[in-house]
Order: C-alpha cells, then sequence, then structure tokens
C-alpha cells in the first residue's frame, strides 16, 4: 500500500541510492543495509503476484555506467 521511490540526485547533481515510500500522507526514507548502487533513469514495476517491487537497469553518470540489472524491494530490504 505504498509508492516506491529509488535513486535521485542530491543538490550538486550526483546519483543517489535513497530509497523512499510514500503511503498517501507522508514521504518516509527508508535506510535499508542491502541496496542497489546509485543510478538514475532505472525502471520499475510492482510484482503483484510476489508483492515486490522490481528495479530494472539504469545509469551512473561519473562513472559512466550502464547497469542491466535486476533488484526487488520487499518492503524492507532490497535482493
Amino acid at each position: 500500500q505504498r509508492l516506491v521511490l529509488f535513486g535521485g540526485n542530491d543538490t550538486q547533481g550526483r546519483e543517489q541510492n535513497w530509497t523512499w515510500e510514500w503511503d498517501g500522507g507522508q514521504w518516509q526514507q527508508r535506510f535499508p543495509l542491502v541496496r542497489p548502487p546509485a543510478r538514475y533513469r532505472a525502471r520499475m514495476v510492482y510484482d503483484a503476484a510476489r508483492g515486490v517491487v522490481v528495479l530494472f537497469g539504469g545509469a551512473a553518470q561519473l562513472n559512466q555506467v550502464r547497469y542491466a540489472d535486476t533488484w526487488e524491494w520487499n518492503g524492507s530490504t532490497w535482493t
């Protein structure tokens, strides 16, 4: 019952590996011990059958990396 956002840029334009959740009333930043590397332009979708958010791909401008990895958010950690 939450919207999940991952990544973003700080005030200097650097990619971050932030995880945020919106519960319909307020944003809460989450701090899981395991999380994907910082990136932008990743794609995410909710897998209702398994109850996880799936993140794929993205890029990191700083080191010119193009990601082709897949991560899952279960509400408490990334795998």
